[in-house]
């Protein structure tokens, strides 16, 4: 059975739902509303939705069919007139939902059971301000990976597969704990200077890359709100529907991985200006912590320094100043909600997709995230930019020496242009010496001159007398 595309719109009173179903039998079509469920059926074509408020048939309204759209229609009561059903646009959430799960649970959700994660009175502040304990690990234990930590084993087809995007060899025997320090100690070993320096030193290229103005920065200065294209709706619908169950430290690492990934979207947006290039793919997954080394954050602070750092050892352009405006550009995204995320993690998606083997990152990390994204309180998401708001992040937490290497570069460069400014000084002063002495020869020779011409006239003057 196909699932179509379809749209939901609401008024006061319904809830209107547009199924685009060409190849429909329309003679067999069958569509059943109740409570929360609405069930849709017509061979080749199957749609179950659960809806966020209450629906029933309408007893005056029957549906409609566009035979050259090849387009149901049908006008749902409100059980509830006046309710409105939120993010009816974000329609991958109201799939029914699958029983396999891409990265499993620990306990899966039943039907007729709402995550309590999502629980309108949960306290934001102790959310994020509970200590953050990694799961206990021993001999026994096989360390996660993906998203929310919830993959395990397959660590030989792993090997196999990620040895070109997982910079994390031994995935089944290095603790959570441990990926950090190994990270951190390889970052160490391929950090250039040279590079750095050069791109501190003339930064003009970048500078360029700076000034480039985002599409989110638009929107937030024009205080527009982000919409989803029909397309992007289309690829949501397309991904389809499953149930998480986190707790709150699970839940607090999956929001901070996704900011580390949206910092490595925005950096490859911004430096190859809002156009993806066959490299694309690459920097993503080479810049975010997340999915070259299946890092688990703790805090917001350690997730920025984490991705400030890779933007300084691995891409094209290493500069602190366009890192840290990335990090805005993060900042900015997270702050524009959901819709604006998912545009940026759709688009990882396609790039992830068309990018052997990192269409495996789609099915451990991006996927779910577009996924779960749909179905988390815009309060989280608020709560997510208020925390990296709040992280401070200086140079020398970085502990790549940057100051210490700014510092010599520009006492390098002092002494250069000293040495230069004492050449053209010394070249100045010969110059002003040898017009002197220019000056000083040709008066004497006039003087000289004179008293020759004065001479000789007096001679002759004395024999004409």
């Amino acid at each position: 059975m196909l699932t179509p595309n379809f749209e939901l719109k609401q008024t006061d009173k319904h809830v209107i739902l547009e199924i685009k179903a060409p190849l429909a039998n329309v003679a067999r079509t069958e569509l059943v509303a109740d409570d929360f469920n609405v069930f849709f059926s017509s061979p080749p074509y199957y749609l179950r939705l659960k809806l966020p408020g209450q629906v029933r048939e309408s007893p005056t309204e029957s549906g409609t069919y566009d035979v050259d759209g090849g387009i149901f229609t049908f006008r749902l009561e409100k059980v509830v007139e006046g309710q409105n059903f939120e993010d009816l646009d974000l329609i991958g959430k109201f799939l029914f939902a699958h029983k396999k799960y891409q990265a499993r649970p620990k306990i899966e959700v039943l039907d007729d059971v709402v995550p309590s994660s999502e629980s309108e009175d949960e306290d934001e502040e102790q959310f994020w301000i509970a200590q953050q304990t990694l799961p206990a690990e021993s001999l026994l234990t096989t360390p996660g990976y993906g998203f929310a930590n919830k993959v395990t084993g397959n660590g030989a087809a792993l090997r196999e597969e990620f040895y070109e995007i997982i910079e994390l060899t031994d995935v089944e025997t290095t603790p959570v704990g441990e990926r950090k320090l190994r990270r951190e100690r390889e970052e160490l070993d391929k950090f250039c200077e040279d590079h750095y320096l050069a791109d501190f030193m003339e930064p003009s290229e970048i500078n360029a890359i700076i000034e480039f103005k985002a599409p989110w920065e638009e929107l937030l200065e024009n205080k527009l709100e982000c919409k989803l294209t029909p397309e992007e709706t289309e690829y949501l619908k397309d991904l389809g529907n499953r149930d998480y169950l986190l707790d709150a430290q699970e839940t607090k690492s999956a929001l901070l991985s996704l900011a580390d990934i949206v910092f490595a979207y925005a950096y490859n947006f911004r430096t190859f200006t809002g156009e993806n290039t066959v490299e694309s793919a690459w920097t993503i997954n080479k810049l975010s912590a997340t999915l070259s080394w299946f890092q688990t954050h703790e805090t917001a602070a350690q997730m920025k320094v984490a991705s400030i750092r890779r933007s300084l050892i691995y891409p094209l352009y290493r500069h602190y100043g366009l890192s840290m405006k990335v990090l805005e550009d993060t900042v900015k995204i997270l702050k524009l909600g959901r819709r604006q995320i998912l545009k940026c993690l759709i688009d990882v998606h396609k790039l992830f997709n068309a990018s052997e083997p990192r269409y495996l990152l789609n099915q451990l990390y991006i996927t779910d995230y577009c996924i779960w994204l749909q179905k988390v309180s815009d309060r989280k998401i608020e709560s997510l930019v208020e925390r990296l708001k709040e992280a401070s992040v200086a140079k020398e937490d970085l502990r790549l020496d940057l100051e210490e290497l700014e510092r010599a570069a520009m006492m390098v460069l002092e002494e250069e242009l000293e040495a230069v400014y004492t050449k053209l000084s010394n070249v100045s002063l010969k110059d002003d010496t040898s017009s002197e002495l220019v000056s000083s020869s040709g008066t004497s020779d006039e003087d000289s001159s004179s008293d020759s011409d004065e001479s000789s006239g007096s001679t002759i003057d004395s024999d004409d007398t």
